[in-house]
Parts: structure tokens; sequence; C-alpha cells
């Protein structure tokens, strides 16, 4: 199916990435941006469907990652706060 090894590197970075796209709208009040779906996706939304190809062990793994970025984000906002208390 793949002409070379590169190439199923860039197929597995793209599955990884779309997964973790998955993590981020499952935190986010913001629709699909691909299928435009609240909350959920369609049946054939790419990024629904690279979740899928991910093994339960690896979704554990994704949504650590995410949640503990966006803890880390939101942990570096309030050190930079400009508001004098």
């Amino acid at each position: 199916m793949f002409e070379s090894e590169e190439q199923k590197k860039r197929v597995e970075l793209i599955i990884t990435l779309l997964a973790k796209l998955y993590v981020v709208l499952e935190l986010s009040v913001d629709n699909c941006p691909v299928c435009h779906k609240p909350f959920a996706h369609d049946l054939e939304c790419p990024i629904a469907l690279a979740w899928t190809l991910l093994t339960e062990d690896q979704q554990r793994d994704a949504r650590a990652a995410i949640r503990a970025l966006a803890l880390s984000i939101g942990a570096d906002d309030t050190l930079a706060d400009p508001m004098v208390h």
C-alpha cells in the first residue's frame, strides 16, 4: 500500500495528529472544523476515523498528553496575568 517507509511514517504522523485533534475537540465547545458537528463527528469525519485507528492505550496516552498540555497552557496564562492584585 505504501511505496516507502517514509510514506508509512507520514501516514502514522497524520493519524496521530488527527487523533490528538479529536481530544482537543472533546475539551472544546467549538464544532469540529472538518465535519462541523458539535460534540460529535459524522461517520466519515477523518478526525473520528483516525481516533478509531488508535489502540485503547494510544487513546489514553493521547488524552493524557493533550490534557497535560492544556493544563500547562492554563498555568502559564495565570503566571502571565498583567492585572495587579
